[in-house]
């Protein structure tokens, strides 16, 4: 997935591309990932655009949970631990988020 970012890197990378490279990946709707559903699939995709949008691009924490279907900051800061932690305990999520940065 990182591939991807990493691939456009000769020009800024929006919050917008990331949410459809993410949308992409786990074959979700746009409108699915910034609506309120508390779905399984659609939180941890909702997560990785958050965490990726603060990774690459120089948007505000606000910024993104505005993007992300209206969210606060509080949120995205809680989505970039969520995805931390997991990168950091599950071999599996670690290998599908970082495979392409090394």
């Amino acid at each position: 997935m990182i591939d991807k970012f990493v691939k456009n890197n000769s020009h800024e990378i929006s919050i917008d591309y990331i949410q459809k490279v993410v949308c992409d990946y786990f074959d979700l709707p746009l409108e699915l990932m910034k609506s309120k559903t508390r779905k399984r699939e659609v939180v941890q995709a909702r997560q990785l655009a958050m965490y990726f949008s603060k990774s690459f691009t120089k948007s505000s924490l606000s910024n993104i949970g505005m993007h992300c279907g209206g969210k606060d900051h509080a949120t995205v800061l809680h989505a970039c631990r969520i995805v931390n932690n997991l990168i950091e305990t599950d071999k599996k999520f670690k290998a599908q988020v970082l495979i392409y940065t090394n």
